[in-house]
């Protein structure tokens, strides 16, 4: 059986040991405060990077920070085109994510280079800086990418950059997707920009979120997870 390494970046780990010195104070003093914000929990798949690079160099990077193996035939990105609100359905392969782990996916027509990279390709995957994205665990939103149902006209920009000719990176910080598919999309409140045809960031996302699996009980079964 084929496995896949688990990639958990220093800021993660560092993000884990802040979190248990936090959770095992509050413990001991019996506070029902709140966790601080360094403690935030991913809950479910996101998109950790977008490529939208020159010609059919495009690639979305979908992360597993949570603590749970994710299997992926459950999900599928969407591609809405130009403000529609009809989308295009790309299904996700049969793929186990183990917990830190990314999947990226590219289009079929992309430079070799790129193609490289790809756990998957696809000739739908072929947006451009105006269409929006989704992706979709079954029928619920678990992330998305622009605003459906808005043509922006070229690309959503912002100071810090644009969604055309350019690589997003989410950034460590945020710790869960955009569920709300057509609400308000400012990228630089989410995304780092990078120069057109930048790959070199693909096949890891740096993450300043921690994750507690439901499925364990005690505090010393969750600090076995990163031992």
């Amino acid at each position: 059986m084929q496995t896949t390494k688990r990639i958990l970046s220093s800021n993660t780990v560092a993000s884990i040991y802040k979190c248990a010195i936090i959770t095992t104070a509050i413990f001991a003093t019996a506070l029902l405060a709140p966790l601080s914000p360094a403690c935030a929990q991913t809950t479910d798949l996101f998109i950790s990077e977008y490529v939208e690079g020159s010609s059919n160099n495009k690639a979305l990077e979908i992360f597993n920070g949570t603590a749970d193996e994710i299997e992926l035939s459950d999900y599928h990105i969407l591609r809405f085109s130009n403000g529609s609100t009809s989308s295009t359905t790309i299904a996700l392969n049969a793929h186990t994510m183990e917990p830190g782990t990314v999947y990226v996916i590219v289009n079929e027509f992309a430079d070799a280079n790129l193609l490289a990279m790809a756990q998957q390709t696809s000739s739908e995957l072929n947006f451009n800086g105006n269409d929006s994205l989704g992706l979709k665990r079954g029928s619920m939103v678990v992330d998305s990418f622009g605003r459906v149902g808005e043509d922006p006209g070229t690309a959503w920009t912002c100071p810090g950059g644009t969604t055309l000719n350019q690589t997003l990176r989410r950034l460590p910080a945020i710790c869960n997707g955009d569920t709300v598919i057509d609400d308000e999309f400012n990228p630089c409140l989410e995304y780092e920009f990078f120069s057109v045809d930048t790959f070199d960031g693909l096949g890891d996302h740096f993450s300043d979120c921690a994750s507690v699996s439901t499925g364990h009980d005690t505090w010393d079964e969750v600090k076995a997870l990163y031992r």
